[in-house]
């Protein structure tokens, strides 16, 4: 059984800290150039814990590590809002959040290339950290971490996209092949079209003729190698059609992983597929909560604020989903403390989408 205060002490110390120490937080001029503070809230980091009243297995779904892969961490986010009724369920939907605001595939380089190793200096750091000790601490029985691949894997085999990637056919007493073959066959009964079928890609990462090396920095390699824990990628298409097809590809492949490891969540994925729009598409009403100068105002679409020099402003918060937050396309977008001599906008975004922008300007 995992020990949940255990893990949240991790949380603190391996997540908390190296925002402080590590990363490039603050972009403050000297004092003679600085006119306007700005105050970002920090990228928070989900994790989601949901426990089911019978015993079953124990998964952990990982999604955004790309952040230009919607259907990933769409999909993952999902499952944050239903009720386990048999077994455990670890979520993480939104590994790379700077790069999910920034809709780029890595804002500062990709991701999964830093399991292997990552330095302190690295921005990416303090998520890659957390998330390695996270693995470690929940040992799960299985680990999905989601995708949004290139073109059609059944159509051209040099694709990444529509398929599920494993490392090796089997790799101790994990059988990935066999598993991931079962999967493949349930849900391609619902794909008519070739092309969107889903087949099973082995990357054979640990032999030494592998064609893909550099899957050996990948998380799905960490896993298996370092933490023990059997770790399964699954990739659907950027090509789909829309973003309803890419995440409903994820649920239906997430749907007979969890029947296979003995996992019911309650909506069931039937539902949720049937019902997508209503978890996709909720009705949000956006605001961001500012403190300009110790006066609290409230700004729900485009603003612009004309500040005295010496001002000072906070973002303090956001109602919304869990994806809204905001960056500044004007500087580096990990900063979350920015000193202004003229003007900034800030964009508060959901997730890769634009709501609306604070302009600020000084006078």
């Amino acid at each position: 059984m995992e020990n949940i205060r255990r893990r949240k002490l991790i949380k603190t110390l391996l997540w908390g800290a190296p925002l402080i120490a590590l990363s490039p937080i603050s972009a403050f001029a000297s004092q003679s150039r600085v006119s306007v503070r700005i105050d970002l809230p920090p990228f928070p980091l989900e994790d989601t814990y949901l426990k089911g009243e019978k015993k079953g297995g124990r998964i952990l779904v990982v999604g955004g590590i790309h952040g230009n892969e919607p259907g990933a961490y769409k999909a993952a986010d999902i499952l944050r809002h239903v009720k386990v009724k048999r077994g455990e369920l670890f979520i993480a939907p939104r590994m790379n959040f700077v790069s999910i605001l920034a809709d780029r595939r890595g804002y500062n380089g990709d991701m999964n290339r830093k399991f292997a190793s990552i330095s302190p200096r690295d921005p990416d750091y303090p998520r890659v950290k957390w998330l390695k000790n996270y693995v470690k601490e929940v040992k799960p029985e299985l680990l999905l971490t989601l995708h949004d691949g290139f073109g059609f894997h059944s159509v051209n085999p040099k694709a990444w996209g529509q398929c599920i990637v494993i490392d090796a056919e089997r790799y101790k007493n994990f059988h990935l092949g066999k598993e991931a073959r079962t999967v493949s066959e349930r849900v391609n009964r619902f794909f008519t079209k070739r092309e969107w079928k889903v087949p099973v890609y082995n990357t054979n990462t640990f032999s030494p003729n592998t064609k893909h090396p550099e899957q050996r920095k990948s998380l799905t390699y960490f896993c298996l190698k370092e933490a023990n824990v059997p770790a399964i990628c699954l990739e659907t298409s950027k090509q789909m059609p829309d973003l309803e097809m890419k995440v409903k590809t994820h649920l239906l492949l997430m749907k007979e992983f969890f029947k296979l490891h003995n996992v019911e969540i309650e909506p069931d994925f039937d539902y949720i597929i049937s019902h997508l729009d209503q978890f996709l598409k909720p009705k949000v009403h956006y605001l961001a909560n500012l403190n300009i100068n110790g006066r609290q105002v409230l700004v729900s679409s485009n603003k612009t604020f004309k500040l005295p020099k010496g001002s000072r402003v906070e973002f303090t918060g956001f109602h919304g989903t869990a994806g809204t937050n905001a960056v500044s396309p004007d500087v580096n977008m990990n900063l979350r403390k920015i000193g202004i001599k003229r003007r900034i906008a800030v964009d508060v975004k959901d997730d890769f989408r634009k709501i609306f922008t604070v302009r600020f300007v000084v006078v």
